[in-house]
């Protein structure tokens, strides 16, 4: 495809070269019939010829152009699905939109429509140079002195365009995910009566949009501006230079004509590149932020993945930060299979981390996680995947309906199957009150329940899996106190036989768990069961204190544990 769309481009100039010995036979007298019809001749050819060049050069880079859309977009989408859970956040949501949509339209329109005007527009102008210089030497140092010179404001103007392009992109993708997110939380924030101000948030982000926008516009009007100032001015030059030589008669008539066309001809491939300069650097950013994406390397995987010899998790030395902050250090513990461990402590000190390094979201910087005796990166993904069962805080449910939703744990589970799961979660509640039942459409990422129905369809999926870890962060925080109650029964029946790892601030949940790690500042700083710390007067029993004093806390206390039947 670039051969034929560098042929088309010496063929547009030879047609135009070959227009100066055509007007010296015509001017010539009397006139040379035979080489007239011959110039005319390789005139039309070579017009024929081009047109026939292009017309298959078109219908190449429509083909090529497709062929790259849908690569791209396979390429893409099996790599994201090979990315680390972890790198997933609410703000990549946007720029991947982005790159899906608009990107990817940039990168296939390359080939289809830009590139034969980036190839034609350099092969043109200088086959003509080239050729000027067997016309008169003096005019062919002046097309290359000016062709030059317009190349380095050419190259000024794409410089403006890469550095502007990059601060709108970013601005334009944190817009796009501010959007999504105020969309999906429309219900909560009218509830609460903060629409307009928790619209602060989307409103800095279009501003910083406008902002990026007018810069990149404005700046690249003015490299534009000062782009065609010097092609305007090179070929002024040029025509007078051709014109002095003509006049004194150091070029002879038909040559000057021909010199003549020929500049004024030159202008049109060079003036369409400054017309998609700023376009061909847009397309030219977008193929380097595909390429950055398909960069990012993927959690590594065994070629021949273990197999754990049963469910007890064991942390030995785990480490972990992210965008230079240590998250997780040096913790050991060991979770014994069948157990019910709980973790808590404040705010920021690692506790949804730790659960995620469990479900390998990341994999650690250092030290090792270990289920049923095997390394997590030993498992693999997939395997740790079917090891675990998740309920994590963002809860996402896809726009199916309920039962839809449920059987993403087990496709082949039985009406009996999700009853009994929506039993223990308490979502079989929801589902008779609900006019469709099971058939209930969840609405984009479940926006059609509410946050507490919402956690329950992510609990009952999750005790539908039947997989012999659980991990739970904060399962209970929007439930009513009734059904925070029947899911904590849930979960520590669901701890006779699997382990699980549960995250909570509400410290009644986790109680009656078989051991509790105290996390601060990613360390542990305290284990035990709820009797031990609570007398050990330490975090945990500071924690403990402030939630019996809080108002509405009415628990009992622990003496009543040994009623649920967990080991101690």
């Amino acid at each position: 495809m670039l051969a034929l769309q560098g042929a088309q481009g010496v063929l547009q100039a030879l047609g135009f070269l070959f227009v100066v010995p055509l007007i010296a036979v015509l001017i010539h007298r009397p006139v040379d019939v035979g080489m007239l019809w011959c110039w005319i001749v390789a005139i039309v050819m070579t017009v024929v010829t081009h047109h026939a060049l292009l017309a298959r050069s078109t219908s190449l880079g429509y083909l090529v152009g497709t062929d790259v859309l849908t690569s791209f977009h396979t390429r893409i989408g099996n790599h994201l699905a090979a990315l680390p859970i972890g790198w997933f956040n609410r703000d990549c949501t946007g720029p991947i939109a982005r790159i899906l949509s608009k990107g990817a339209m940039d990168v296939a329109d390359f080939p289809a429509h830009l590139l034969r005007h980036v190839v034609v527009g350099v092969t043109a102008p200088a086959t003509m140079i080239a050729g000027s210089y067997f016309l008169d030497w003096r005019v062919g140092i002046a097309f290359t002195a000016g062709a030059l010179l317009c190349a380095s404001m050419l190259g000024l103007l794409m410089v403006v365009v890469r550095r502007n392009d990059d601060q709108y992109e970013h601005d334009i993708g944190v817009t796009a995910s501010r959007i999504v997110e105020f969309a999906r939380q429309q219900p909560t924030l009218r509830a609460y009566g903060v629409l307009r101000r928790d619209m602060s948030t989307l409103e800095d982000s279009l501003v910083r949009q406008q902002i990026s926008q007018s810069r990149l516009t404005i700046r690249g009007a003015w490299s534009l501006v000062g782009f065609f100032g010097t092609m305007q001015l090179a070929v002024t030059a040029i025509i007078a230079l051709i014109v002095a030589s003509g006049v004194h008669g150091g070029l002879a008539l038909p040559t000057m004509i021909g010199l003549l066309l020929i500049t004024l001809r030159m202008i049109d491939p060079i003036s369409q590149l400054g017309d998609l300069a700023g376009h061909i650097q847009v397309n030219a950013d977008a193929i380097r932020r595909v390429r950055d994406l398909l960069a990012i390397p993927p959690l590594p995987e065994p070629t021949q993945p273990a197999e754990p010899a049963g469910a007890d998790i064991e942390l030995q030395g785990v480490s972990f930060g992210y965008d230079g902050k240590q998250v997780v250090r040096g913790i050991d513990a060991a979770l014994p299979q069948g157990s019910l461990t709980a973790i808590v402590g404040p705010s920021g000190a690692g506790k949804s981390t730790l659960l995620k390094l469990i479900a390998r979201f990341f994999d650690v910087d250092a030290g090792r996680i270990m289920i049923g005796g095997r390394d997590v990166r030993e498992l693999g993904t997939v395997g740790v995947s079917r090891l675990t069962a998740q309920v994590f805080q963002d809860v996402y449910l896809f726009d199916g309906t309920i039962a839809d939703n449920l059987r993403m744990a087990d496709p082949q589970a039985s009406d009996d199957d999700l009853r009994c799961a929506a039993a223990v979660a308490r979502l079989d509640e929801v589902v008779d009150r609900l006019p469709h039942g099971w058939d209930t459409r969840v609405g984009e990422a479940g926006s059609a329940l509410s946050g507490g129905e919402k956690q329950r369809v992510s609990i009952a999926r999750a005790l539908l899996k039947d997989a012999p870890v659980v991990l739970l962060d904060e399962v209970t925080a929007a439930l009513d106190a009734v059904t925070e109650a029947a899911v904590a029964e849930a979960i520590r029946e669901l701890a006779r036989d699997r382990t699980v790892v549960v995250v909570a601030h509400r410290l009644s949940t986790v109680a009656a768990a078989d051991q509790i790690l105290v996390l601060d500042d990613g360390r542990i700083i305290e284990r035990g069961t709820h009797e031990t710390l609570a007398a050990a007067g330490g975090m945990y029993a500071r924690f403990w204190q402030e939630r019996l004093r809080a108002r509405g806390w009415q628990l009992r206390h622990s003496e009543q544990a040994p009623e649920s039947g967990v080991r101690r």
